[in-house]
């Protein structure tokens, strides 16, 4: 048995800060609130640990009095008259980081967390009306703001401080355009000089023939510490390329618009040579030729690369050797439409535009050059494809050893049992069995989506996905019986 001396011992261990730091890290919220109870030594580490990241505003207000919950969600209308500021500041200063989002899902059922959007102005009044804090949370690091209409976009800002270094809003499509960026130039005014990482992604898509928008350059001006900057409905521009410390960066280019798209990206490049995952989405009516977007290949660094077009990117195979030459980190590439859907779906978004070009893409051969020249740190190819003419299987076999998945997009595969075996034939010459291949659901540009995010792809039947049965278990014979015979 342990003498009452060596559990004092160990008893005395767990008042060693730095060992009941760790300990306390691996506990749940409970834990944290059972821990937070036991002495004075351990209640202000508990609660800080407590209240460092909330998934909800619901603690904060439950500090002010009792909340009710309806049937459609919380009342967030009471409890104000006899709050205390006092004990709502002592926790409110503990918070490091804030989420926020009006539609979440528990147990299967759609739950609204949303607030009255009298919450924070009367928040405001009581601190200031008590000689409370500046700011409601006076030391948050971060905040992410999922916003579904323009009321509750607008509630972001009490919760901005001076310690703020990461802001994530997404808004969703029942927000204007014109709005969302009135709230981004607010939001850009307001940010401390110290921020890293800046999101502010529309969810939503643009309208044919629509562009992304301008900004006002001086808002990004003094943001010298960004290292991550996603701004997918906003022109990419120079002032976004922060020297020596960007390494995420999101943004749109108009190539019809008369920029030197080859001059921007050549500046990105020199400027950011430390960029690890860039996101470029191109708008215009011209194809993007390989030269074009040349300078990229000085960011030698990149460990993902999504361009995404309306139209045709044309690449020969020597512009593969140089990309998997230069990008030897590279684990993720995407350089393809999603915008328009496959001609054998039999139908398209809008009237106005013509379906899919089966004869446009790249040639399915230049498979075999990816699989050569990239490095096997080569995980995810997403690739626009025409089918029109099915090259031979590679002999010997040439593999994507680690490859994942092959995103396809809007690449058109007629539905006839000899083009899905003459397809089957050369890929599985190439792609390890366990690859998913892919194509999305989403006929129209969702910003706030890659297209390797398995909740944005088609989950119908066809060509492609029959093909990857096919590939999957590596047998042709049974499985394309439902496909169209040969003509």
């Amino acid at each position: 048995m342990h003498s009452d001396l060596e559990s004092r011992e160990a008893h005395r261990v767990l008042f060693i800060i730095e060992i009941l730091t760790q300990v306390l890290r691996n506990a749940g919220k409970p834990d944290l609130a059972a821990a937070a109870r036991v002495c004075r030594t351990w209640t202000e580490l508990a609660l800080n640990m407590l209240w460092e990241e909330l998934e909800s505003p619901h603690p904060l207000m439950s500090l002010f009095g009792p909340i009710i919950k309806h049937v459609d969600g919380w009342d967030w209308e009471r409890g104000f008259p006899s709050g205390d500021t006092t004990r709502f500041a002592s926790y409110a200063k503990r918070v490091r980081s804030l989420s926020y989002s009006p539609e979440k899902e528990r147990s299967g059922v759609d739950y609204l967390d949303h607030m009255s959007s009298h919450v924070p102005a009367r928040w405001l009044y009581y601190l200031a009306s008590h000689n409370g804090p500046e700011y409601l949370l006076p030391q948050v690091r971060k905040i992410v703001w999922d916003s579904c209409n323009e009321v509750k976009l607008h509630m972001i800002f009490p919760f901005l401080s001076p310690t703020i270094e990461d802001i994530r809003i997404t808004t969703w499509w029942r927000i204007r355009p014109t709005e969302n960026d009135l709230i981004f130039q607010a939001v850009a005014t307001m940010m401390p000089s110290g921020v890293r990482v800046f999101h502010f992604i529309p969810h939503d898509e643009l309208p044919p023939g629509g562009r992304p928008s301008r900004f006002n350059q001086s808002l990004l001006q003094p943001l010298d510490e960004l290292q991550e900057l996603r701004l997918p409905s906003h022109l990419m521009a120079p002032v976004m390329f922060k020297p020596g410390r960007l390494r995420v960066l999101e943004a749109a280019c108009d190539v019809d618009s008369g920029i030197d798209v080859h001059g921007l990206l050549s500046q990105l490049a020199d400027t950011c040579p430390l960029l690890e995952h860039l996101r470029i989405l191109f708008y215009g009516v011209r194809n993007i030729t390989f030269p074009l977007i040349r300078p990229l290949i000085r960011c030698s660094k990149l460990r993902s690369l999504d361009m995404e077009y309306e139209h045709d990117f044309d690449l020969e195979a020597a512009d593969v050797v140089e990309m998997g030459t230069a990008w030897r980190d590279l684990e993720v590439l995407h350089i393809a439409s999603r915008d328009a859907p496959p001609v054998e779906e039999g139908w398209w978004v809008f009237e106005d535009e013509p379906p899919v070009d089966p004869a446009g893409g790249l040639s399915l051969a230049l498979l075999v050059v990816f699989a050569e020249y990239f490095s096997t740190n080569l995980r995810k190819l997403g690739l626009k494809f025409s089918t029109q003419d099915i090259p031979a299987p590679p002999d010997p076999p040439v593999p994507f050893p680690n490859l994942e998945v092959l995103y396809v997009g809007s690449s058109h595969l007629d539905s006839d049992k000899a083009k899905v075996a003459k397809a089957f034939a050369f890929l599985s010459r190439i792609l390890p069995e366990e690859v998913v291949l892919a194509r999305s659901q989403d006929w129209l540009r969702r910003n706030e989506r890659s297209v390797f995010d398995p909740d944005s792809w088609w989950r119908g039947e066809g060509s492609w996905e029959v093909l990857s049965r096919m590939l999957s278990l590596g047998e042709a014979d049974g499985i394309s019986a439902g496909l169209d015979p040969v003509e």
